[in-house]
């Protein structure tokens, strides 16, 4: 697809026992003009293979493979390569439903936004194999457009930087990427310091379609 509407990253390393999940929810986007950016980031266990099942059935799922060099360094790749208005990102050991895109991406160009938000919600996967759920809001200035900037005490918010879409004109404009030290901790808050910093318009969504995984032993959170 030369022209997606949107571009969604997902970095990938060593994810096998959830990216199935994940990658099946975005297969079942209702979106139909967006790409899938795998950024395998040298696995080596069965992720390369379950990305390539994918690129098989559905070519909005595209592969950007290479060495392993940690997730902020895969996150900035993926985004360098977007070809859509705008970018989101999906975590390896989360899914989202199958609305999310096409209606954060209706919301966005109506109300011609740098950034738009929603709530999410966190789970662990109990002893039966179901998921314990709580439901997160991101702030309570919702369901307007408002310029960040205005409310200081927004940049408190949690960080949660994939419940949402970007312009991908906007990231390029100010240079925003994710830090690229080693391994994958904390080298997602300066993009939801920035983003929030120079964003003049943005929207948060009351409303909640992100599944954020958060009993995975392997999760930067445990690191």
């Amino acid at each position: 697809m030369d022209c997606p509407k949107v571009s969604v990253v997902i970095p990938i390393y060593n994810s096998e026992n959830f990216l199935e999940e994940c990658l099946e929810s975005l297969y079942k986007q209702s979106l139909m003009e967006i790409e899938f950016i795998c950024v395998n980031d040298g696995s080596n266990d069965n992720s390369l293979k379950i990305i390539h099942d994918y690129i098989a059935k559905d070519s909005r799922f595209k592969l950007l493979d290479k060495p392993n060099s940690g997730y902020g360094i895969s996150m900035n790749m993926g985004f360098d390569i977007a070809k859509g208005e705008y970018v989101g990102i999906v975590e390896s050991d989360d899914y989202v439903e199958p609305t999310m895109f096409e209606e954060l991406y209706n919301l966005a160009t109506k109300y011609k936004l740098d950034m738009i938000k929603s709530n999410y919600y966190r789970f662990t996967t109990n002893i039966d194999g179901a998921h314990d759920s709580e439901y997160i809001k991101n702030t309570t200035n919702v369901n307007r457009v408002i310029c960040p900037a205005d409310y200081p005490k927004i940049i408190m918010n949690t960080t949660a930087n994939w419940t949402g879409l970007y312009s991908i004109s906007f990231i390029r404009e100010h240079n925003i990427k994710h830090n690229e030290t080693p391994g994958a901790s904390y080298q997602d808050i300066g993009f939801h310091l920035l983003t929030l910093s120079l964003a003049e318009r943005a929207y948060f969504v009351d409303k909640a379609y992100y599944h954020y995984r958060y009993d995975n032993p392997n999760s930067s959170i445990n690191n």
